[in-house]
């Protein structure tokens, strides 16, 4: 019997569609009957891969400004981050928006509404980068003081901020990724991350090593190899996509506009969260560096490569939960609520035991990673005594992001927030600002960390709640399947019955007419 989504959905199906199209669509909808393991497999680990090679982009830029700009390049590409942050919490507002309503309705077999969701995402993300962009450029001096730039880097800031916001629609646009995995297609879209990143690393030395350009040489090399990404997205979409750009299609319906922001929000408060953490962070470090020993460039520059570390770390958290977040969308969509617990289950077993590697690795190896960086004398000591301890806690905190990722998949945007909300703003805003005060640098270092776990835990009592409505759910639907078999079958019998009292009549009146 087809489920009730099939049923509602019927009528907003194309019945003329090539094969081709056709095919493509069986492809999509393997999301939700193929083997649960196997495919989150599939899925996650290209998303991991191309996303490890994404990190590469923050990761490679450190190295090469390390190497040749040195400890004052590296504290400015520390009070860069917090512009990196604004551009993503907005590109990932539509971006991650725009996937959950695309996952949603592919799973419901409804390839209209997909297509207008990702024409009028990609219209969204365009009028939006060109506002961050033109404001972050006229403001540029006060943002720089407002995320916390001290004078020693403010220079190497400004030039290499000024030209990585050029490229700002290119950042944004690369966020159709997760509509390309949302297909199934992870491979495509690890390919095009994978282009990109090799492109950024051979520029950077290109610009810096032979030309000499510094910090705009990094700057330029990020914004090129974005937008060679952004044209293979682009391609995926007018060839090999069930969906196609049009102009039609950019002028969102409010419904459409109103469902993309939502489910967006919750990833979008995470990174406007974090800008405002970092923020903090840097003000921190300006106040307390020199009373616990420390110049403020020096503490900056081994907090940047922390950070970047710690980017790597959680790329097999993150990764899982990209591959895990349109599955639970196609299958949450489609009322198969079984699979989406199985789903989440091994997701989030993997994600943890996976993280264990770079946690026991950057432990392990720290001082030859940092010293990887160019760092050398205080800044090569500080970043190790960083990274030891900023890390000691993240094989549980860094899974608190799998939970927010399974609300926002599965389009309960309130619940992803509320997850969000604990983490970033409830926990680690108020311990970044107190901590400092009674624990100095350390207080800094172990902030994070402690809001992490916090919001590990309260993750942990959302999904629980939440798995208990969906087994409610389940319940009720084989409820219903059971009483509308037993209907049938009523039905069935009753038929039966009126067509042997029929032909009982038949025979008797056939005696009758004999007698």
């Amino acid at each position: 019997m087809p489920d009730p989504v099939s049923l509602d959905t019927a009528s907003t199906v194309d019945v003329d569609v090539s094969a081709e199209e056709l095919k493509r669509r069986r492809e999509t909808e393997r999301l939700g009957t193929d083997p649960i393991v196997p495919l989150v497999l599939r899925l996650s680990l290209p998303a991991m891969i191309g996303l490890l090679v994404s990190s590469l982009y923050v990761f490679v830029d450190r190295v090469f400004v390390g190497r040749y700009v040195g400890e004052i390049g590296l504290a400015a590409m520390n009070v860069a981050i917090p512009f990196s942050t604004v551009v993503f919490a907005f590109s990932i507002l539509v971006g991650r928006g725009t996937a959950v309503v695309y996952s949603i309705a592919l799973g419901r077999r409804d390839y209209k509404e997909a297509g207008k969701a990702f024409s009028g995402g990609v219209f969204l993300h365009l009028v939006v980068s060109f506002i961050i962009m033109a404001g972050c450029l006229l403001f540029m001096e006060e943002l720089l003081m407002l995320f916390g730039a001290e004078p020693h880097s403010k220079a190497a800031a400004h030039e290499y901020i000024s030209v990585v916001l050029l490229g700002t629609p290119f950042a944004m646009l690369t966020m159709h990724n997760h509509l390309i995995r949302a297909e199934g297609a992870s491979t495509y879209s690890m390919v095009t991350q994978i282009v990109g990143a090799v492109l950024n690393a051979f520029l950077d030395f290109i610009f810096m090593s032979g030309f000499g350009w510094g910090m705009r040489g990094a700057a330029g090399a990020t914004v090129i190899s974005q937008a060679v990404s952004v044209v293979l997205v682009m391609w995926f979409f007018e060839h090999r996509s069930v969906v196609r750009l049009r102009l039609a299609d950019m002028i969102l319906s409010k419904s459409m506009f109103s469902r993309i922001m939502i489910n967006g929000l919750t990833p979008f408060m995470f990174n406007a969260a974090a800008t405002f953490n970092w923020t903090i962070q840097n003000h921190m470090l300006k106040r307390f560096a020199d009373s616990s020993g420390y110049t403020v460039t020096t503490a900056m520059a081994a907090f940047g490569i922390v950070m970047s570390l710690r980017q790597l770390m959680m790329t097999p958290v993150i990764g899982l939960s990209m591959g895990m977040q349109p599955l639970v969308g196609y299958n949450y969509g489609a009322s198969k609520y079984g699979r989406v617990r199985k789903i989440f289950k091994f997701s989030l077993l993997t994600s943890f035991l996976l993280i264990l590697i770079p946690y026991g690795t950057l432990e392990f190896f720290a001082r030859p990673v940092v010293g990887f960086f160019g760092a050398t004398g205080g800044a090569l000591g500080l970043g190790v005594y960083t990274l030891r301890r900023y890390m000691l806690l993240m094989p549980l905190g860094g899974l608190a992001a799998m939970f927010s990722h399974f609300f926002q998949g599965t389009g309960q945007p309130k619940q992803a927030l509320a997850v969000t909300a604990v983490r970033q703003i409830v926990l680690a805003t108020p311990l970044m600002i107190i901590m400092p005060f009674f624990f100095g640098y350390d207080g800094i270092v172990f902030a994070s960390p402690f809001a992490e776990v916090g919001g590990m835990c309260f993750g942990v009592y959302m999904i629980s709640r939440e798995f208990r409505r969906l087994r409610a759910k389940e319940e009720e639907m084989e409820a219903l399947q059971i009483s509308r078999e037993a209907s049938g079958r009523q039905s069935a019998y009753s038929g039966n019955g009126v067509k042997e009292d029929a032909a009982e009549s038949d025979a008797g009146k056939g005696a009758s007419d004999v007698g």
